[in-house]
């Protein structure tokens, strides 16, 4: 969904089984259109876009804003490290690091996952 923000398209967002960390801060007609898990009000929103297109542009641009703005590299990376040092707490022993591992990083921080 990231990518379909970040090209300036009208999202729309078919329920809730899938959860990216970012979907929370995500507003319906914000940032997207809801549709309902059945389907069953789809043509009726594709028509109200079609008949709205000025108020579908303005979710759009604002779906786009949003990831341009809070969902930058520096974001990702900090959410990874957030979560497994979180899950690290979990362990009942503690992590050796091996002698002979060696790290493995991006090229560039903005380079893209």
């Amino acid at each position: 969904m990231k990518h379909l923000f970040l090209c300036g398209s009208l999202v729309f967002h078919v329920g809730e089984d899938w959860q990216e960390f970012f979907y929370h801060r995500l507003e319906p007609w914000v940032h997207y259109v809801p549709v309902s898990q059945d389907l069953s009000d789809l043509r009726e929103l594709l028509q109200f876009a079609e008949e709205n297109d000025e108020e579908m542009k303005k979710i759009a641009e604002r779906g786009q804003q949003f990831i341009t703005q809070f969902l930058r590299m520096e974001d990702v990376s900090q959410y990874w490290k957030s979560l497994l040092s979180q899950y690290s707490q979990l362990f009942r022993y503690r992590v050796r690091r091996r002698k002979d591992y060696r790290e493995v990083a991006a090229k560039s921080s903005h380079s893209e996952l």
